[in-house]
């Protein structure tokens, strides 16, 4: 004898488990929808007895529709490769998931026009909020169109975005943690002391840039020489510091993501050189091969955990406060001292 599903050929609907438990389509409704009407508790289990046996789903699109929230936000990183891109991952979807709600994930790999379209596809969606690392631009007003005309509240992550674009922003504090760990390695009595880049992207980029020569400026140690811009996921880091050694014999290196520092790192190894008694070394970002290599890295330890779970618990608030501007949280990094700096 054929089960009601077997019957069901098609995806089955709330009229379905209606029928099959014998109760109306609105009782369906209050018991999938975990409602605060009551429910006699027999009946309820009828129900989802049903519900279980044909296979139902409820239809999120329509429930959308209905209610004009899909339980779904949108989160747009730049590059989802990163070892610390997990942790926010994590944490916001930790934080969200306690609210029944779902993350859709973008990377940009740094091109504003996938961001851009990526946040129109979030908008057609009916996302309730966006969580986003922004590419650099003269043009926010996908953001701004986000937020202003189709009420979708918008958190800026990681990078700074100017006033005018009245989007809160949840940083770090990258140009003075940046500033503070270039003074240590030069008061370890380093003279040539070389930086390690990658395309300015963002604010976060640029304001490590700035903090880091102004202490060398400051110390009399600035060579625009000795300044090298990587590409973007850090490829030719590796020949960069070769060059560094070989052409200008530095004897320190600062790298500012961590994927840099990887390439520095066995650059000056297979150079025949050690760490720190040849070249010192500070780099971004506290990952695990920089505790596991012979000499551990000093590297500044961006609170990733911490961005995220601010900017979560933003989007939380701002879903009921749409109109709340510009502000920056700015949440302190700190520099984690090891032995390739020369301590």
């Amino acid at each position: 004898m054929k089960t009601e599903r077997q019957k069901i050929k098609r995806k089955a609907t709330i009229t379905d488990v209606a029928r099959y438990a014998g109760v109306s389509v609105s009782t369906v409704s209050v018991v999938v929808n975990n409602s605060e009407k009551f429910v006699e508790p027999r009946l309820r289990e009828r129900i989802l007895k049903a519900v279980k046996e044909l296979n139902y789903y409820p239809n999120s699109i329509a429930r959308s529709l209905k209610y004009q929230k899909t339980k779904t936000i949108g989160l747009v990183l730049t590059n989802i490769t990163s070892p610390v891109t997990p942790i926010m991952v994590r944490t916001i979807q930790k934080i969200t998931s306690t609210e029944g709600i779902d993350i859709l994930i973008v990377s940009t790999e740094e091109n504003k026009q996938t961001e851009k379209k990526a946040v129109d596809n979030f908008i057609s969606r009916m996302i309730d909020g966006l969580i986003i690392c922004p590419v650099a631009s003269q043009d926010y007003s996908h953001l701004q169109n986000a937020k202003e005309n189709c009420g979708i509240p918008v958190i800026s992550i990681e990078r700074k975005l100017p006033e005018e674009v009245n989007i809160p922003c949840v940083i770090s504090n990258n140009e003075e943690i940046s500033y503070q760990a270039m003074q240590h390695l030069i008061g370890h009595g380093r003279k040539r002391i070389a930086l390690l880049t990658m395309p300015v992207y963002g604010s976060n980029t640029r304001e490590r840039i700035v903090g880091c020569i102004r202490a060398l400026s400051e110390a009399g140690l600035y060579h625009p020489a000795l300044v090298c811009e990587a590409d973007y996921l850090g490829l030719n880091a590796y020949e960069l510091t070769q060059e560094l050694i070989k052409k200008w014999k530095i004897d320190a290196i600062f790298a500012i993501s961590q994927s840099l520092a990887l390439g520095a790192y066995k650059a000056i190894m297979d150079c025949g050189l050690s760490i720190p008694e040849d070249v010192a070394m500070i780099a971004y970002d506290s990952v695990d091969w920089m505790n596991v290599v012979p000499c551990p890295i000093t590297c500044v330890k961006q609170p990733m955990e911490e961005i995220a779970t601010i900017s979560a618990n933003m989007l939380l608030h701002e879903q009921f406060n749409k109109d709340a501007g510009f502000q920056h949280i700015v949440v302190p990094s700190q520099i984690v001292i090891q032995h390739s700096c020369g301590c």
